[in-house]
């Protein structure tokens, strides 16, 4: 197997570091939740061209053949990221974006293959390198407040108002998660439909919630894109602490919150 260089082995790291934390808070349960990161620019040299291609269910956008991701394998649990070549591989897209080569890891089947939700990921990280954003990193996960609070009546109505009743309830989730949370109505899960709409709300919002389903954000690493859903998970389960204790939360001002963007540039 190939030694990877310094700087793709500290990106997977951060993967391993990132999927035990959503183990441990009860967030990835059995092979639920994915990370991918783009390793491109830090890759090096593709040495073995000889290796065998496999083929993808799903056309991947062609603006990404080439190019060399880091990502869990589909049916792998979470927390067997822990051993980054067990659970994950590092694979290059075909140049016709219809399958892939895997270049590192991958040891737990003769058939590994990336995550079902890889089409989403890849999307995401390919709309990001078009806009000029630094965020190299996809995480999906099942944080437990986040999906309960998708499946309140009036706060999943919309974007601005599920974003609202997280971020009222304290302020530094206001200002780390400061474009907010992109609601997206229940979509089959693995789906293009998911897919373009995950990538259409990362645009603008920081983290997006799957309706029932799950969350999802970008950073420059994993461990950046957790802290997005973390912080944002910590406004959902405020929030519902509140309201199973009987009351309609008061949450921070909507005049505090507007003076905390413009005194941090929000």
């Amino acid at each position: 197997m190939k030694t990877l260089n310094k700087a793709v082995t500290t990106e997977i790291n951060k993967v391993s570091e990132a999927a035990q934390y959503l183990w441990e808070r009860e967030w990835a349960e059995r092979n639920g939740g994915n990370i991918s990161v783009d390793v491109t620019d830090i890759y090096g040299e593709v040495e073995d061209a000889q290796l065998s291609e496999k083929r993808l269910g799903k056309q991947l956008p062609i603006s990404c053949a080439g190019r060399i991701y880091y990502v869990k394998g589909t049916g792998q649990r979470i927390r067997e990221l822990r051993d980054p070549s067990y659970a994950g591989c590092v694979l290059q897209i075909t140049d016709d974006a219809h399958g892939f080569k895997i270049l590192w890891g991958g040891e737990a089947s003769s058939d590994f293959a990336p995550t079902s939700e890889f089409i989403s990921h890849i999307k995401i990280l390919e709309s990001k390198r078009a806009s000029g954003s630094t965020h190299k990193c996809v995480v999906h996960t099942h944080p437990l407040e986040l999906i309960a609070l998708s499946h309140h009546p009036i706060l999943n109505a919309s974007s601005d108002v599920f974003t609202n009743a997280c971020w009222k309830m304290l302020p530094e989730v206001r200002a780390f998660v400061p474009k907010g949370i992109g609601m997206i109505p229940y979509c089959l899960p693995s789906s293009e439909e998911l897919a373009d709409k995950t990538t259409e709300a990362l645009e603008t919002r920081d983290v997006a919630i799957w309706e029932k389903h799950g969350a999802t954000a970008s950073g420059d690493d994993a461990l950046q894109a957790f802290d997005f859903v973390d912080v944002a998970n910590k406004g959902a389960k405020l929030h519902l602490m509140c309201l199973a204790s009987g009351f309609e939360p008061q949450g921070v001002s909507q005049e505090d919150m507007d003076t905390l963007k413009t005194e941090f540039n929000l």
